[in-house]
């Protein structure tokens, strides 16, 4: 990995232990959590709401896995290989493990219960549907470029679409009261450093070559 890279990643887990702490010792970002959440209850509201609600539907897993399975039993069938979509699935699976153990190490009460109550109930932190967008929808743009050949989605494009879907999604569940900023926060800079690692292991390529 570059050194650029190296220190890129440095960079993002250190928002992501930043993120932590605060959350845990109540601290600024945690009081700015709850400034952002009264001004999203008061002014996204009726039909503002319901538009921005719509977005939050691109980190949803459910969806995702349902759009990636055709082009992805349409890549093993034109690479006669199953890699792309059982590797696919293994990363489907892997980012859900994650998420699951990140959520019960820190549980936490949604803003929309109008609590923030820490070790209780809850599973807020951190945002699932934000990794899931930046990770999962990049994913899907690699299996279509290889079920289909037509799509002209060069490496950086594909990554970029990615990285603003994730952050689309992750300012989406803010508005929306689905999720505290820090949660969304912490998601975008732990997504972002997925992503940047998946690419660098480059685990949908066959037989030492990618086809798109």
């Amino acid at each position: 990995m570059k050194p650029g890279a190296k220190r890129w990643n440095g960079l993002l887990v250190a928002v992501m232990v930043l993120v932590t702490v605060d959350v845990l010792a109540d601290g600024p970002l945690r009081r700015l959590d709850h400034i952002v959440h009264e001004f999203c209850d008061a002014h996204i509201q009726g039909a503002s709401l319901t538009a921005v609600d719509a977005f939050t539907k691109l980190g949803q897993r459910g969806v995702l896995v349902a759009v990636m399975v055709p082009p992805a039993l349409i890549a093993a069938a034109r690479t006669r290989s199953w890699r792309l979509p059982l590797m696919s699935a293994v990363i489907v699976g892997g980012v859900s493990l994650l998420q699951l153990v990140l959520k019960a190490a820190i549980p936490r009460t949604y803003p929309i219960s109008e609590t923030d109550v820490l070790f209780r109930r809850g599973d807020a932190f951190p945002s699932g549907h934000t990794l899931n967008a930046l990770v999962l929808v990049w994913v899907l743009l690699e299996l279509l470029v290889v079920a289909f050949p037509r799509v002209r989605l060069p490496p950086r494009r594909r990554r970029h679409i990615a990285v603003t879907t994730g952050i689309v999604v992750a300012v989406a569940l803010t508005l929306t009261d689905k999720h505290w900023l820090t949660d969304c926060v912490f998601s975008v800079a732990l997504g972002l450093v997925l992503l940047r690692s998946l690419i660098v292991m480059d685990p949908l390529r066959l037989h030492g070559r990618r086809l798109a």
